[in-house]
């Protein structure tokens, strides 16, 4: 079945980027908000479900950044919040600084163990120039050497956000995950944009399929894309015709539009 994706007012989306340094829970985060709207079964086996290349799987480390829609409902809303899980490696912050861009805020990760580390500033600073919302979260609150205390007031000194704005969570065990869901909402704006104009979107991934050709990402500025449309790229002056649009959730799913 297709998902009408006409039908989100533009004030009920929202896009954000969960940034940290490596192997401080971003993917597990991601799973546990996947799970938490349903897109994905609570199972056993959801350990880092949009690392999809091998090595990701492998090493447990995120090396080329991933995107999900998720449809949440809050307060008899429903909303549409699309994520992207970037890497934390230092080699990889190209990644990170093109997912911003089709982003309005970000969750900032911090190990409630290590507190802030060199990719942890970095990212922060590439979100910071973005002037996109960001939202301190405190993961790994559960293990026993964690003093989510003294990251706080870490944060507040070295980012200068107050610390009563940190939600403390356990990624791992999904303690207060919904408050993060809560945060995105409240505390990201919307994307600006006007469905009335010509197309104007911005690719910020792609894949090649050999079969289907090229499948990009795109953040959707103005207007609308159907299939069978006719696109340009600003860049190249070149034009493609659209065989299929659609979301990912986190598998790909057909749209009308």
């Amino acid at each position: 079945e297709k998902i009408d994706l006409s039908r989100f007012s533009v004030e009920n989306i929202r896009n954000f980027s969960i940034i940290a340094h490596v192997d401080h829970g971003k993917s597990t985060l991601a799973d546990r908000l996947l799970e938490l709207t349903g897109t994905i079964d609570k199972t056993k086996n959801n350990k880092q479900v949009l690392d999809k290349l091998q090595v990701e799987r492998e090493r447990g480390i995120t090396v080329k950044a991933q995107t999900a829609s998720l449809f949440y409902n809050c307060e008899g809303k429903q909303y549409l919040l699309n994520l992207i899980d970037t890497p934390g490696h230092v080699d990889f912050s190209y990644e990170v600084s093109r997912s911003l861009s089709a982003c309005q805020g970000v969750l900032l990760v911090v190990d409630a163990n290590e507190g802030i580390q060199a990719q942890t500033v970095a990212n922060f600073f590439l979100a910071f120039e973005a002037q996109l919302s960001i939202i301190p979260v405190i993961n790994k609150v559960d293990l026993k050497n964690a003093d989510p205390e003294r990251v706080e007031k870490q944060i507040e000194k070295v980012f200068d956000i107050p610390s009563d704005e940190c939600i403390k969570i356990s990624a791992k065990l999904g303690t207060n995950v919904e408050r993060v869901l809560q945060a995105v909402i409240e505390r990201i704006p919307p994307p600006k944009v006007h469905r009335k104009n010509p197309l104007k979107a911005l690719v910020f991934d792609s894949t090649f399929d050999q079969y289907r050709g090229v499948i990009a990402n795109v953040a959707l500025f103005d207007g609308v894309v159907s299939k069978g449309d006719k696109i340009v790229s600003a860049h190249t002056k070149k034009t493609y015709e659209v065989n299929e649009v659609g979301v990912l959730n986190p598998n790909e799913q057909p749209t009308h539009k």
